[in-house]
């Protein structure tokens, strides 16, 4: 006996596992009304297939299709490649869960357990768990998507090694030097910093600036910054210089000047700057940028 109830109650995980895990490679964060509208949209294939008592009723037009329309439900605007490569992304994991499914079946007579139940659980489990597990920056650089690599950052004769996002949105210029600036959550420099620059950071940060240190002076300022979250004022320090290290090769930075946050850059904390590709040296052929 095949329980509809069940059958339909796996089919919302199933998706919304799949989506979530889609969403994940891709570095989306969706709202979870949008994946779980997705997710309900996903059923009504397996609605039509139950109410024909048929499992070839739907026509493979539809089956081919449905899918790009969860991912429309379940992300926000993006452009076409983007969503080629989230289709594809789809296609590829749904065809892994499928595997697995039959993995499950061919072992679920043997555990006494409802398959419908086993399926429902393992499977869902192991696409929640792949999310953790699998290489995402690695995953997102093979997909353009962005471009995570690592900076060397070096201020008064020491050394900070941090992970970044190679943002090619990042357009801010030093005001006064003109270089480019990498933005940075200062929690990831309270140790680096030189005690005089970081209580002048941190004075300008908390809304109440203090007077620039003589010996730092025309190597502190402030820049303004435009974002979704609003417009307002970084404060802002010379480097001496620095390396980024980018799809698994280093390379020297232009001067650059860095701005210092309060705020996390990364909502999943899996990089704490913002750094735009025009600061490497290379040549342009090399294709450099995110």
């Amino acid at each position: 006996m095949i329980s509809a109830v069940g059958t339909l109650t796996v089919s919302f995980v199933m998706d919304w596992s799949l989506l979530r895990l889609t969403v994940v490679l891709l570095d989306r964060s969706p709202r979870a009304w949008r994946l779980a509208l997705a997710a309900a949209l996903g059923i009504l294939p397996t609605l039509w297939v139950l109410l024909m008592q048929n499992f070839y009723a739907v026509p493979w037009e539809i089956v081919m299709f449905w899918p790009f329309i969860m991912l429309v439900m379940a992300l926000e605007r993006l452009s076409w490649r983007v969503w080629l490569k989230a289709y594809g992304v789809f296609l590829i994991i749904t065809i892994l869960a499928g595997g697995l499914a039959l993995v499950v079946l061919t072992w679920a007579p043997r555990l006494g357990l409802p398959s419908w139940l086993l399926i429902g659980t393992i499977v869902p489990t192991i696409l929640w768990a792949s999310g953790h597990y699998l290489p995402r920056g690695r995953i997102r650089q093979y997909l353009g998507v962005s471009q995570y690599g690592e900076v060397r950052l070096v201020l008064a004769n020491k050394t900070l090694n941090v992970p970044c996002l190679w943002d090619s949105g990042n357009r801010m210029r030093d005001p006064v030097l003109r270089r480019p600036i990498i933005v940075l959550e200062v929690n990831q420099a309270i140790e680096w910093l030189p005690g005089s620059v970081l209580a002048w950071v941190s004075s300008f940060l908390a809304g109440s600036p203090i007077t620039i240190p003589e010996e730092w002076q025309g190597r502190l300022g402030s820049v303004r910054y435009q974002s979704i979250g609003g417009i307002g004022m970084l404060p802002v320090v010379a480097l001496d210089k620095g390396q980024g290290r980018f799809q698994d090769k280093w390379y020297s930075l232009t001067p650059v000047t860095l701005a210092l946050t309060n705020v996390s850059v990364s909502v999943e904390g899996s990089y704490f700057a913002l750094v735009s590709p025009d600061c490497i040296i290379t040549l342009n052929h090399e294709g450099v940028g995110a």
